[in-house]
């Protein structure tokens, strides 16, 4: 079977983009204008060309997909069309779009795009009409069972289709979604401009004008469960869909990391016929350990039930948490040993432990094979809460910078 789908990763800055750069097939990202993520760290519009060189000077080379996908008023048309036009010299494969304007300049310059899940792609007239526009790839809805997706697929004659496979999970219809903007009264906030405040992640009362109050016993009735479907990727693949996505692009490093390396080894057990529960098991355990709100199968089996929704706790449930440690004082490149001051020690360290490292350009996770204590090799080391701070010496596999800091995940 020569076909495989395309693993996609979330990326907002330099340190995911090379977290990852080994383990995707393409990355999709956005600047500070004009995508859906705005809070995130976002490149810099001057960065486009960096970013399509990094990617495609990969062995093999990665793609690079620019988001392009809020709505789009009239004073903004002029500055999009320069930077799709900026996209399209620097080398970047393909925009994503959602405003038919983003579309049409797209078109117009001769640049692959993408149809975003914000056009809510739920049926095949409005796959084809978009086949029928050029479009080299639709994002479907979130919406679609794994049937309706392969009807879509078996239907369309050139145009690929890309599916969510992991991460947050809208409470409205593929974000389109206007809470936010009317909480905050103002268009500033708007998910469609990529500004969501997330109020669908609270507490809230439902009143009626008569004060009759509704659904509320102090649960997150709109708080939806993460989507997880590694343990369905067999399903997926043979229901032909030519691109994994990942959401993600706020999330940190680690977080991206850790979900495109379960998902990248999901794929590599299917296609090497070695995809057991066993190691379903053991996916699901490390995507535990990252930023989650639980886990469900989105649309793709059922329409989502109550049992769907994280009720209790808003934000990550995961019970592993980041503890800092310390920071790096100086490096040895000859010998890979990082010279490190243990400042944090409440939570032992000991060989076999996993770290991250992480500065203003660095960032990395580790497995401890060798520490060095006072000139002896040590297996673990601890302190008191209020005892001064330990030296040390580790043995690092990659550069790191003096003040980076060190963290390990624990339970």
């Amino acid at each position: 079977m020569n076909y495989r789908p395309e693993l996609l990763a979330p990326i907002q800055d330099w340190k995911s983009l090379k977290i990852v750069s080994e383990l995707a097939d393409a990355i999709y990202f956005g600047i500070k204008q004009y995508n859906m993520r705005q809070k995130a760290n976002n490149f810099d519009r001057k960065d486009l060309k960096k970013v399509s060189d990094f990617c495609h000077s990969k062995n093999p080379p990665i793609k690079a997909y620019l988001t392009t996908n809020i709505l789009i008023y009239d004073t903004e048309l002029q500055d999009l069309e320069r930077l799709i036009l900026e996209a399209k010299d620097s080398g970047i494969d393909a925009i994503i779009a959602h405003d038919l304007a983003a579309i049409r300049i797209a078109k117009r310059n001769n640049i692959e795009f993408h149809i975003s899940t914000q056009a809510n792609v739920s049926n095949i007239e409005a796959a084809k009409f978009y086949e029928e526009l050029g479009a080299e790839r639709i994002i479907l809805a979130r919406e679609l069972s794994l049937k309706q997706i392969k009807l879509i697929k078996h239907l369309l004659s050139k145009t690929k289709i890309e599916c969510f496979i992991h991460g947050s999970m809208c409470t409205s219809i593929s974000g389109r979604c206007y809470f936010s903007a009317t909480i905050c009264d103002s268009e500033e906030y708007s998910a469609n401009r990529g500004n969501c405040i997330q109020p669908c992640r609270r507490e809230w009362r439902v009143i009626d004008d008569m004060n009759n109050e509704f659904l509320y016993d102090g649960q997150l009735f709109m708080n939806t469960k993460d989507l997880c479907m590694i343990e369905y990727i067999p399903e997926l693949i043979k229901a032909k869909i030519d691109a994994f996505k990942i959401e993600g692009r706020m999330k940190n490093p680690l977080y991206i990391k850790t979900v495109v390396e379960c998902y990248k080894e999901a794929l590599d057990s299917y296609f090497n016929k070695a995809f057991t529960k066993e190691k379903v098991n053991k996916w699901l355990e490390r995507l535990s350990k990252v930023y989650n709100r639980g886990f469900h199968t989105g649309f793709y089996f059922q329409r989502p039930t109550i049992e769907d929704i994280e009720l209790k706790q808003r934000g990550n449930i995961s019970p592993y948490q980041k503890h800092y440690l310390g920071k790096i004082l100086s490096y040895d490149l000859k010998s890979k040993s990082a010279n490190v001051l243990l400042e944090s020690l409440e939570i032992p360290l000991k060989l076999g432990d996993e770290i991250s490292i992480e500065g203003n350009s660095t960032f990395m996770t580790e497995t401890i094979r060798k520490m060095i204590y006072k000139g002896e090799k040590i297996r673990q080391i601890s302190r008191k809460r209020y005892s001064d701070p330990v030296r040390i010496n580790l043995r690092l596999n990659e550069e790191v910078k003096p003040n980076d800091k060190i963290y390990i995940i624990k339970k």
